[in-house]
């Protein structure tokens, strides 16, 4: 097994992040996980009980739409390898009735949280000549539905900005892809929609497996990529 790498995990304790935490500590790595709700705290840290037990996985209240926040977690986190921006958040609604506090929630959730917390991080990845960054964005952005404008907005931000940055970087040793979702099968989305077609829905450890190989040596020479999962 390869050296422990130092992996942050933004949104590590929803559905698809602890998914994803659970991927990175299977393959050998510390974590690091911000958190703000008490109880997804409680529920990751007991699904992964051994994990906090052996300080493989650290979890810290921060909000990482803040520059602090971000910044404190960087440094708890040490020489960071992989930066995961899975945090986000999701609204629906006609264009002409979605307030324009949506917009600006969707936008910190979505885009200002990986800003700053790739703006803590990369510094130190471009230093070691080395670093893997993977966005969660989402397949709305390329194909956008009706009804959802805040929401596709703020995930083809992050798009544009994953694409953008991988040109920057890439040349210095940090890759920055994403992965695509479409709909993720959670809790939460079964009970928004319990009229939907579950067997066509995303599993979050799919979506996981697609993020930790792009982490890996195996995508070493993938930059810039946009991954439908």
């Amino acid at each position: 097994m390869s050296a422990a790498r130092s992996v942050i995990v933004t949104g590590g304790t929803g559905a698809l992040g602890s998914a994803v935490v659970a991927a990175f500590l299977a393959g050998g790595d510390r974590v690091v996980a911000p958190w703000i709700v008490a109880h997804e705290r409680d529920a990751l840290a007991a699904q992964a009980r051994d994990a906090v037990q052996a300080g493989r996985l650290l979890l810290l209240e921060s909000d990482v739409t803040e520059s602090r926040g971000a910044r404190e977690l960087a440094q708890r986190a040490g020489e960071v390898a992989v930066l995961v921006n899975g945090v986000g958040g999701f609204a629906a609604g006609a264009f002409h009735e979605t307030e324009l506090e949506v917009w600006d929630r969707l936008y910190r959730i979505n885009v200002r949280a990986g800003v700053a917390v790739t703006h803590a991080v990369l510094p130190g990845m471009l230093a070691r000549g080395r670093g893997a960054i993977v966005n969660v964005a989402a397949n709305a952005a390329l194909d956008p539905p009706a009804g959802m404008g805040a929401y596709v907005a703020s995930k083809a931000a992050l798009v544009a900005l994953t694409r953008s940055l991988a040109r920057e970087v890439g040349g210095r040793g940090v890759r920055v892809n994403a992965v695509l979702p479409t709909t993720i099968d959670t809790p939460a989305n079964r009970a928004a929609m319990p009229g939907a077609d579950f067997s066509s829905w995303t599993r979050p450890e799919a979506i996981a497996a697609a993020i930790h190989w792009l982490a890996s040596d195996a995508a070493a020479a993938v930059r810039g990529a946009l991954v439908p999962v």
